[in-house]
């Protein structure tokens, strides 16, 4: 009689990546995502830098490896707003910055000229619900990932896309 040995079963461990590994897997896409949400150029590089920050400080509680563009994506949607906010009360004061050609290369003037009346209208927009639209209508997310990305419920997310656009269709009319 041969005694056979019960059988072990190996799991590897997704570790979280090193801040280094972080930056340079996803930097790119968290400029991408910050651009289209704050519609200038000259606010990414700060957001970018933030939002790393912010990653830095939280990458240890991240419970799944595989949940980090997720993760981050809702990081820089928090902190665009926030920049959004802050842009809002400079431009209440006058020190509202330059704006930014938010256009592909390729774009035709045209289409640049259309693309810069959709950001001038959403700079007048509540900042959540320009988050929500921008998420939705630019980034192409389903519902329920910008009510996930915003923070809030699925009623909530569609009310605030609903009177974004209301609000575009308004000022560009």
């Amino acid at each position: 009689m041969t005694a056979t040995s019960p059988k072990v079963e190996l799991r590897l461990v997704e570790r979280p990546p090193s801040h280094g590994e972080l930056y340079e897997q996803y930097s790119a896409y968290v400029a991408s995502l910050g651009y289209r949400l704050l519609g200038r150029d000259g606010d990414v590089d700060d957001l970018v830098q933030d939002v790393f920050l912010a990653a830095v400080e939280g990458l240890s509680s991240l419970r799944e490896a595989g949940a980090v563009k997720g993760w981050l994506a809702t990081l820089t949607v928090r902190l665009a707003g926030r920049k959004l906010r802050r842009r809002r009360i400079a431009s209440f004061f006058g020190f509202d910055g330059t704006e930014d050609d938010i256009a592909a290369p390729g774009a035709t003037p045209e289409e640049r000229a259309l693309l810069g009346q959709v950001y001038e209208a959403l700079d007048a927009v509540a900042v959540d619900a320009r988050l929500a639209w921008v998420l939705r209508h630019v980034e192409g997310e389903p519902l329920d990932s910008v009510a996930k990305l915003c923070g809030c419920s699925l009623a909530t997310a569609k009310r605030r896309i609903s009177a974004a656009q209301e609000d575009i269709e308004r000022r560009l009319a």
